[in-house]
């Protein structure tokens, strides 16, 4: 019991190191292409709403204040990257259709099959080590913790309505917010532009969130009070694999 409660409290920090992370990948692709153009706005909207909805649940459920302060950071981030998609489909030059056909398009150098396989494999193994830093950077923050005093993981004890019915909208806001996302991937035939860091990283924050409250305690009432964040959680593993297919499908090798 005592080595599930530290990997419950491992668990949680790893799943807090990767939400903290999570769109700053996203961010910096759109500022590196100058462009927000792959990203669905309605999945946007709908992650940030849940977001929102998270935080008012945290704050009525009275947990940590760092908690608290962390599901700020989650829906300022949301607010920048909604900002920054806006921002450069404003600044987006329509180009006529009749200019458009009179130029040439040439490309003096390119990409070879070899060069685009070695592209892939550095994305590849720079999200790797990425995710190994924020695993890393989990198990830091409990040795750090555990230092200073003894931890347990913050789990609900009783079944209020109020957090109840904003956990269960949160979940069901992130299950239904990879849906437009991935219309938008299968009519553009293309994940062009999306961060495949930023769905890694997702993936393994759910991962490591439902195994926090699930290796805290196998209560059947621990569970049923916490079912809405685990099925928030690990619902969304299913639509972020097909999300990842998208990327296998698309991509060109």
């Amino acid at each position: 019991m005592y080595n599930n409660e530290i990997l419950s409290i491992v668990a949680g920090y790893i799943s807090i190191a990767s939400w903290v992370v999570v769109l700053l990948p996203q961010i910096w692709t759109n500022y590196k292409r100058k462009s927000g153009d792959s990203l669905s706005l309605p999945f946007l909207y709908i992650w940030a709403v849940g977001d929102l909805l998270n935080l008012t649940g945290a704050a009525l459920q009275g947990l940590l204040k760092t908690m608290i302060i962390l599901a700020v950071y989650y829906v300022l981030t949301d607010i920048i990257i909604i900002l920054q998609v806006y921002y450069y489909r404003s600044r987006r030059i329509p180009i006529d259709e009749d200019v458009e056909e009179t130029i040439p398009l040439i490309n003096d150098n390119p990409p070879t099959p070899e060069s685009r396989r070695q592209a892939i494999i550095k994305q590849f193994l720079s999200i790797f080590i990425s995710l190994v830093g924020v695993c890393l950077t989990g198990v830091i923050a409990y040795v750090i913790s555990s230092r200073n005093r003894s931890q347990k993981v913050n789990n609900y004890k009783t079944l209020d309505v109020w957090p109840q019915i904003f956990g269960w909208v949160s979940a069901f806001l992130y299950l239904g917010a990879r849906i437009p996302q991935i219309i938008q991937n299968y009519k553009n035939k293309s994940t062009e532009g999306l961060s495949l860091a930023m769905f890694c990283f997702c993936v393994l924050g759910n991962i490591s969130y439902s195994l926090s409250i699930i290796l805290n305690s196998t209560d059947p009432e621990v569970l049923l009070i916490n079912l809405a964040w685990i099925v928030g959680s690990g619902g969304t593993l299913i639509f972020d694999f097909i999300i990842f297919i998208q990327f296998y499908i698309y991509t060109t090798w």
